[in-house]
């Protein structure tokens, strides 16, 4: 017998949750070692030149740099432990894509409410626009995500987890709901201007999910060893 060691991974991100979470959370699922890098803007600009595709997360294993969040997510399902993140059965992973798809809906419509404070170029709006008038559209896109949009999608959650019992997609943790974990734990931080804390607090059945997600032995143990 051959002992095949385990590569030495780096997670590159920023000292946020964002894009990365889902990737830590699938290590920290499947019990694979990792450094955890948290870099500033300052270093991101210096290492963006040799950066694969310039962007962040960016996952180095044995020196071999991986881009792309959904892509690394999946990579580390599949690569590391019992297989159950990602089931390989055709109609288990459908259940799972579909859910992750959901969650990329999700995010799209709240893209709009998000970037607006940061990037409101992106939307035509002039770099020097005053302070009052960006923080007006901002306050006005995210009321309305969370009177119009959030409602609706929440609603999709509850029904596909009412179906389902304890996780997305049945009685185990997959890579679907490392997905949605950090998304939603955003909208109950305070940490979004105009998004009050209690933001889900009108949808039991997420809330529920989310506090069974936070129990998962080493998801709790992940999050107890960041306070």
């Amino acid at each position: 017998f051959f002992f095949r060691a385990m590569p030495e991974i780096t997670l590159t991100y920023f000292n946020m949750e964002a894009a990365a979470e889902k990737v830590r959370l699938a290590l920290v699922m499947t019990g694979t070692p990792f450094e955890d890098k948290r870099v500033n803007f300052e270093q991101w600009m210096d290492l963006k030149p040799s950066a694969k595709y310039g962007q962040l997360p960016l996952l180095t294993v044995d020196g071999v740099q991986m881009a792309q969040s959904p892509a690394l997510l999946r990579w580390v399902a599949r690569k590391f432990g019992d297989g159950s993140l990602y089931p390989q059965d055709p109609d288990a992973m459908f259940e799972v894509e579909s859910m992750l798809a959901l969650s990329d809906d999700m995010a799209k419509a709240w893209g709009p409410a998000l970037y607006m404070g940061m990037r409101p170029n992106m939307f035509g709006y002039p770099e020097d626009i005053k302070p009052e008038d960006k923080e007006a559209l901002v306050k006005t896109l995210r009321e309305r995500f969370l009177a119009e949009s959030l409602p609706k999608f929440m609603g999709m959650f509850t029904a596909q987890l009412e179906k389902t019992g304890a996780f997305l997609c049945g009685d185990k943790v997959t890579i679907a709901d490392l997905q949605l974990l950090p998304q939603l734990r955003y909208f109950t931080r305070g940490v979004a201007d105009f998004v009050p804390a209690d933001s889900l607090a009108p949808y039991p059945v997420v809330i529920g999910w989310i506090d069974r997600m936070l129990a998962v032995p080493e998801i709790k143990a992940w999050y107890d060893s960041k306070k």
